[in-house]
């Protein structure tokens, strides 16, 4: 984990991209945290993140956007739910973790591997109503390219071969749910009151 780059000169403020992330569903809650590093000694993925989640949350309170989305912090997060248990201020931090990656990706941070696993995941929910692991990874690959294509056929090759062997991985897709129309509107509407802040 990376600590903060110190400059000589005074660090200026841009209070607007705090309030950006202060407007998330779960984004208020990042107000509430005190600095006392519970997070941080709890998290079983802090060794692979470039800051800490009390340290993103700094990141976000002084403005620093960029050094904020080219972090891994938030893609790290296993949602183990250590954190959110062991906050003293009970800040849900999984579920503020979910927020930023959906606004990563809202914002067009969409290079990392795991944002294309998110796209590619839920595309596959929101066509189906449920889950096509043939249509995953099928969308997941074409959005990443042939290189990482060609890279991962030979180191999972074998992997895979065993997941078809016992199923798991199905060259069917199934038949998309009932009433999947009325699962579409149900999230739409979901959508529009958390943009108007009924939810708050």
């Amino acid at each position: 984990m990376t600590g903060f780059n110190v400059s000589s000169g005074p660090l200026k403020y841009d209070t607007e991209f705090a309030k950006e992330i202060y407007a998330l569903e779960n984004g208020r809650h990042i107000k509430k945290c005190m600095q006392c590093g519970m997070c941080e000694v709890s998290c079983a993925t802090r060794k692979e993140m470039d800051y800490s989640p009390r340290k993103m949350f700094l990141l976000m309170r002084t403005g620093q956007r960029e050094e904020f989305f080219n972090s891994n912090t938030m893609w790290m997060c296993s949602t183990c739910l250590m954190c959110k248990a062991r906050c003293p201020r009970g800040i849900p931090i999984v579920d503020v973790m979910h927020d930023l990656k959906c606004y990563a990706i809202s914002e067009g941070y969409t290079e990392r591997p795991q944002a294309t696993f998110y796209q590619a995941f839920w595309t596959e929910i929101w066509n189906r109503g449920k889950m096509f692991e043939g249509g995953l990874v099928a969308r997941y690959y074409l959005k990443r390219g042939w290189k990482e294509i060609r890279k991962d056929a030979f180191e999972m090759k074998d992997f895979g071969m065993d997941m078809m062997k016992h199923g798991r991985i199905p060259l069917k897709p199934p038949k998309s749910i009932k009433g999947l129309q009325d699962v579409h509107k149900i999230v739409e509407k979901a959508k529009a009151q958390l943009q108007k802040g009924e939810d708050r």
